[in-house]
């Protein structure tokens, strides 16, 4: 793997495609977020992409009537997907019995982060180089770090 400079900043798109190699895993990634986010909750219970090949999108419903009836909403599905995803080769999707996927868990699932700890004082030396500082709102941003920050490393007395 070739060595990045440190602080260079690099394109989305650029980590994308080291991340999926193939233009075909790229345009599946695109097209499995979505389905996810698009189609109504009901569909999506039953039915999800498991691949992209030469145009052809295979979804895996969970019954043969999921399958018939999300083949009559196939243009349906095929207009808000060019919506969604102009770029998109998909020229149809297939429905096929089988296996669902897991939904990926959203971001907005996880719990907050925890308050941070703060101390009550700084040691005096600190306290001194931070009086120097002009800026009250400076000062005030470094001494919330630094009292963040230190409560982190010290070790609690026993």
């Amino acid at each position: 793997m070739a060595k990045r400079k440190k602080g260079k900043l690099e394109s989305v798109a650029k980590l994308l495609k080291g991340v999926y190699p193939a233009p075909d895993q790229l345009e599946a990634a695109k097209v499995f977020a979505w389905w996810s986010r698009s189609v109504p909750p009901r569909i999506l219970e039953h039915a999800r992409p498991v691949r992209l090949s030469r145009g052809v999108l295979i979804v895996h419903v969970s019954s043969s009537v999921w399958a018939n009836e999300l083949h009559y909403l196939t243009d349906d599905l095929l207009t808000r997907l060019r919506e969604h995803a102009p770029t998109t080769p998909i020229e149809k999707i297939r429905f096929q019995v089988g296996p669902l996927p897991d939904i990926p868990k959203r971001a907005q699932d996880a719990p907050p982060p925890p308050e941070p700890v703060r101390l009550a004082s700084l040691p005096e030396e600190l306290g001194r180089a931070l009086s120097r500082v002009q800026d009250d709102e400076l000062r005030q941003a470094i001494t919330e770090a630094a009292t963040t920050s230190l409560a982190r490393t010290r070790k609690p007395k026993e």
